[in-house]
């Protein structure tokens, strides 16, 4: 996830708060990810109130597949992550079901602040956000519209772009909410999106754990027709379900999960953040040896601007 477009609008159903999905192509690398080494947490009295001990707890164990999927025995951060060979090669779904909760509706802490953990940390749901609406032009000669659509998903060993997740395959639907119009010209909506959907009957669709948060509906204005999240009543995500057949604390963190997280956190996937708006200049850097200084000295010379020699942008006071 990361920074919208200028063109990605609310229309196009872009309404998460962690922003939009986003391109991994070199000149579209402008997603979200912690630059701290360190994240620190505490619980309010209402929290401690309600759910007491064994709710911290909860909260500590999701922590604690984070940290021992950053740094643990097998590895030493995520340059060092092989998918395979560390377990998360078919590491598919790492989520079981306990009817007694399901049927009283309960929902597992540690489930959902796991998943809220791997979105804060850069991950959108991929079951959401696997196919994206980036523009839409009229065809005046049809009375149509036009919908283009990119795959914003991707495999992770590879990188590149593909429609399976986990070991599913999705396709896509337009949903929107248009009424029914007849010779309009063209017709119009307030909302769209592109639902993804799977035929899939092995029990592995919908899994991701960044798609929890997903699962009651939230940060859309669509409703779709299935929901892209496993996560619901009853479910539970831990490391003890997973099928890539190792059983660590960060084995509930399913195969994409994994892959996209190794992606992001990479020492050797460089992306630049920019400044603050209200970032200024003390004093203008020189690089250069006191022998050449004079050649970009600011002043006005015999009419003309040395300061021009300086490689910069924009016309506006440097830096620009």
């Amino acid at each position: 996830m990361g920074q919208p477009n200028a063109n990605e609008v609310a229309a196009w159903n872009y309404t998460d708060d962690l922003g939009a999905p986003k391109s991994i192509d070199r000149q579209f690398k402008r997603f979200y990810r912690w630059t701290l080494p360190h994240f620190v947490y505490s619980f309010d009295a209402s929290f401690v109130n309600y759910f007491g001990s064994e709710g911290m707890a909860a909260v500590d164990d999701a922590m604690g597949v984070i940290n021992d999927f950053f740094v643990n025995d097998d590895y030493q951060g995520m340059s060092e992550l092989d998918l395979a060979r560390h377990g998360f090669a078919g590491n598919y779904n790492t989520s079981w079901v306990n009817t007694t909760a399901q049927n009283a509706q309960i929902i597992d802490i540690k489930s959902i602040v796991l998943g809220m953990m791997v979105n804060h940390l850069g991950l959108g749901n991929p079951h959401r956000h696997a196919y994206s609406i980036t523009g839409i032009t009229t065809n005046a000669s049809t009375n149509a519209l036009n919908i283009n659509v990119a795959l914003r998903n991707y495999d992770p060993t590879t990188a590149q772009a593909t429609d399976v997740i986990n070991g599913v395959q999705y396709s896509y639907r337009m949903v929107h909410d248009s009424q029914l119009q007849v010779g309009a010209t063209p017709p119009t909506f307030g909302i769209a999106d592109m639902e993804e959907f799977t035929t899939d009957t092995t029990g592995n669709a919908w899994s991701s754990t960044a798609a929890i948060v997903d699962a009651f509906y939230g940060n859309t204005q669509l409703f779709w027709t299935d929901t892209p999240s496993l996560f619901n009543f009853g479910v539970y995500y831990d490391g003890y379900n997973a099928m890539g057949g190792q059983f660590e604390p960060r084995h509930a963190l399913t195969y994409d999960d994994a892959g996209g997280l190794k992606y992001l956190y990479s020492k050797n996937n460089i992306s630049y953040d920019g400044l603050p708006r209200d970032t200024f200049v003390v004093e203008d850097p020189s690089y250069v040896p006191d022998s050449l200084k004079p050649i970009y000295d600011p002043n006005v010379v015999n009419g003309r601007n040395r300061h021009a020699f300086w490689p910069r942008r924009g016309a506006g006071a440097f830096p620009a």
